[in-house]
């Protein structure tokens, strides 16, 4: 695993990802905030892993990022930054020589397409690139650098709709999170 990046915000706002360690530990979402302003001033309540953690989620806005960012917390850390489309600075085949050969290749469901093994999983560099048919970037996400199991565990999101089991856990109830 590298060391997380103290410049996280510098790559997220020039999009530029060459030299990414990954999100810091103690990343603080009031800071991402300052520098990304939110969409609307709004929280909604998600579930992130195959552990089915509940996460707090808003949207951001940043220059080269159509469709946004939206940013995972719970209590005052930043846990994790999505967006799709973006415009990115670094050359996928750069980045992707960069990082070298992913943990885990998984197949990846944007909106209604599966995408094969599409999510090119980087757990100990703390990023995942969602790299479509034509080799274009379709989402990324970063986070705090940690193993494959942790990762698939408490990080990565899968939109797809499935049942939760129930009863949902207590922490996902609204707490003030």
């Amino acid at each position: 695993m590298s060391n997380p990046d103290p410049q996280f915000r510098q790559h997220i706002e020039t999009r530029d990802f060459r030299g990414w360690r990954g999100l810091p530990e103690d990343a603080d979402y009031a800071e991402f905030q300052a520098r990304f302003p939110r969409l609307v001033d709004a929280d909604a309540r998600g579930l992130l892993g195959s552990a089915n953690e509940p996460a707090y989620f808003s949207v951001h806005i940043g220059d080269g990022y159509p469709q946004h960012l939206t940013a995972w917390r719970r209590d005052t850390r930043l846990l994790m930054v999505e967006t799709e489309l973006p415009r990115m600075v670094t050359p996928l085949d750069d980045l992707t020589a960069e990082l070298g050969e992913p943990a885990a290749r998984l197949d990846y469901f944007w909106g209604i397409l599966t995408v094969p093994e599409g999510a090119h999983i980087y757990p100990g560099n703390g990023i995942t690139l969602f790299i479509g048919p034509e080799r274009q970037v379709l989402k990324f996400a970063l986070f705090t650098p940690c193993d494959l199991e942790e990762y698939l565990r408490t990080r990565h999101h899968d939109p797809r709709m499935v049942p939760l089991p129930l009863p949902l856990p207590d922490d996902f109830r609204d707490d003030g999170m």
